[in-house]
């Protein structure tokens, strides 16, 4: 079982070496990407300041240097308003827009979470108390067989 045990986690740490190590060789290009994609960002603002963008465009947000590899779910990479061919009515989605609404998605989610970690503690603490009875069962076994009586 302890073979077992550092095999798993030998492999664990070659898959998390080979990641990091792919990252880092990948890490130029992207950022190269990133710095891209702002300048056509800021270009896209300008275009939209002087009154040359399409009417109601609206200039994606630009990624930062720092929040590039973190890919949260509330990053701004994920965020794709002006990005569409299909013209912007002006009208910016609750989910992108409303503070209000972003702030109850980000709860709603985090209740999920907090819900699922609850299953699951309740299934190691049935586990835990189903262990503990064969446990004791097997004590108390041992003790009347030895002839000792507490």
């Amino acid at each position: 079982m302890e073979r077992a045990y550092r095999h798993a986690t030998t492999s664990a740490d070659k898959l998390r070496v080979h990641a990091e190590a792919q990252i880092k060789r990948k890490e130029p290009g992207i950022q190269q990407l990133r710095k891209k994609y702002n300048d056509l960002c800021q270009e896209l603002e300008s275009l939209i300041q002087q009154g040359l963008a399409p009417r109601r465009a609206v200039a994606p947000h630009k990624i930062e240097k720092e929040d590039l590899f973190k890919l949260d779910v509330d990053d701004e990479i994920w965020q794709d308003i002006g990005l569409d061919d299909v013209e912007f009515e002006g009208v910016i989605p609750g989910w992108l827009g409303d503070n209000d609404i972003r702030g109850g998605i980000k709860s709603l989610l985090e209740l999920d979470r907090c819900e699922e970690e609850e299953r699951r503690l309740c299934k190691e603490r049935q586990a835990m108390q189903e262990w503990m009875l064969e446990e004791w069962e097997c004590v108390s076994e041992a003790i009347k067989t030895s002839g000792m009586y507490l």
